[in-house]
């Protein structure tokens, strides 16, 4: 007579639970609470992908704060160059005056005979080195007489007839123009050819 095994039952499990192999109590407490644990060398992939992105973010805003500086000091540059240039051109606009009078003084001196040679001489020097240093900041005179008429560089006063020149173009100037580099400091005052 065969020998029937009566496998004693604990209660509350199946019999397909108990013919498993012995598993951890504590996994299977886990797995029904729907937790699993990570192995040990997945948590240390997870930390560093997030110190690899940290590190990341922090390289990006790091760069454009750089970025952001070179600005501001490439907008610093350029803000002091054109104070610097706007302060120059304002000086050099009040000089003009200055040089017309020595002009008009060296003109009535030459035409003048009772003024001793070394006086228009004196004159001459100075005017030249006056002329020499506005040169050297950049000013140099408008062309005017004979050239099309530019209302950006010339400033007509009167029109008239000529047959000396065609019309629209400036047939003379009453007063000399200036530009400092590419800016005009003063516009020449010019008597236009009418069309």
């Amino acid at each position: 007579m065969e020998q029937e095994t009566v496998l004693e039952r604990e209660p509350g499990k199946s019999g397909v639970e108990q013919e498993l192999p012995d598993q951890n109590d504590n996994d299977l407490a886990a797995e029904k609470d729907g937790l699993t644990e990570e192995e040990p060398g997945q948590e240390e992939e997870t930390a560093e992908a997030e110190w690899m992105q940290e590190k990341e973010e922090l390289l990006d805003r790091l760069k454009r704060k750089q970025a952001e500086m070179d600005n501001l000091r490439r907008i610093s540059k350029m803000e002091q160059a054109e104070a610097k240039d706007y302060a120059l051109h304002d000086f050099l606009s009040r000089l003009l005056p200055v040089v017309d009078n020595l002009e008009r003084a060296l003109e009535s001196a030459r035409s003048d005979q009772k003024v001793p040679d070394t006086h228009v001489d004196g004159l001459e020097m100075i005017y030249k080195q006056i002329f020499q240093i506005l040169e050297q900041e950049g000013v140099s005179v408008i062309e005017a007489e004979g050239n099309p008429f530019d209302p950006h560089c010339h400033h007509a006063v009167m029109a008239v007839e000529s047959d000396e020149t065609e019309p629209g173009n400036v047939v003379e100037e009453l007063q000399r123009g200036y530009r400092h580099r590419e800016r005009v400091l003063r516009p020449a005052m010019v008597k236009v050819c009418r069309e």
